[in-house]
């Protein structure tokens, strides 16, 4: 007589599964949803459950590097730069982006309850892949969303609507456009008092994490000083270290 499998999560219950399944990385997490509904259910719930600050870098990478045609995900937790924090890297190709597009939006939908800051980098500038449903999910579904980076990117498919949207986020405090194409409408709109455009490089740690805070005092007190006309929607030269 054939032994009776017995789901493990049936046994330990609602409340303790979810506990057992925070302990799992994104993408074993991600697998072990496929398993059954009630896996998923705790999975979800696991995640519900999480408090630390989420901050998601997206890198598109260029059709001559190796594996440029997958989507890989890291989550960053030990280290004392991500003790307050857990940083996202998804790393995606810009030439199949509408094959990773519905598999990013399922990893941002994990995480959209707790995202503090959002990069989206390139390099160099690449045709306007990005649709603007997604600077419309990050204005509409990332309530503690408080700082947007985009870098060498063609955004000529942000449209006004998705402009007024992120205007009025509660929490947004800053959108830097960085050596980006094609960003006239958030220029243009005159209502996106967060927008700030920046020409030339940002170096140092703080920059590469984005906490280009002083940066952007030191750039903004140099304008001022040189023209009291201009205002934050001017171009800004960041060259500072630390």
């Amino acid at each position: 007589m054939a032994e009776r499998r017995v789901d493990p999560i049936s046994v330990l219950g609602k409340e303790v599964a979810p506990i057992l399944f925070s302990y799992l990385q994104l993408p074993h997490r991600t697998r072990a949803e496929r398993v059954s509904r009630g896996w998923r259910e705790a999975i979800m719930e696991a995640t519900r459950n999480e408090t630390k600050p989420v901050w998601v870098y997206i890198i598109f990478r260029k059709n001559h590097c190796s594996g440029h045609e997958k989507m890989t995900v890291n989550i960053s937790f030990d280290g004392p730069i991500f003790w307050k924090r857990q940083v996202a890297y998804i790393y995606c190709c810009s030439c199949h982006f509408d094959e990773h597009e519905g598999p990013l939006m399922a990893i941002l939908e994990k995480f959209e309850q707790r995202v503090e800051r959002v990069c989206l980098v390139d390099k160099p500038v690449d045709y306007p892949f990005l649709p603007d449903s997604l600077f419309s999910y990050m204005a509409n579904k990332m309530p503690k969303l408080q700082f947007i980076y985009l870098r060498e990117l063609d955004l000529e498919k942000i449209n006004r609507g998705t402009v007024v949207e992120l205007a009025n986020h509660p929490n947004l405090k800053k959108v830097i456009v960085h050596l980006c194409r094609n960003y006239e409408v958030l220029e243009d709109f005159r209502n996106l008092p967060q927008l700030l455009v920046v020409k030339g490089e940002i170096m140092g740690l703080k920059a590469m994490l984005g906490d280009f805070e002083e940066e952007i005092a030191k750039s903004t007190a140099s304008s001022s000083a040189q023209s009291s006309e201009k205002s934050s929607h001017s171009p800004v030269p960041v060259n500072n270290g630390y």
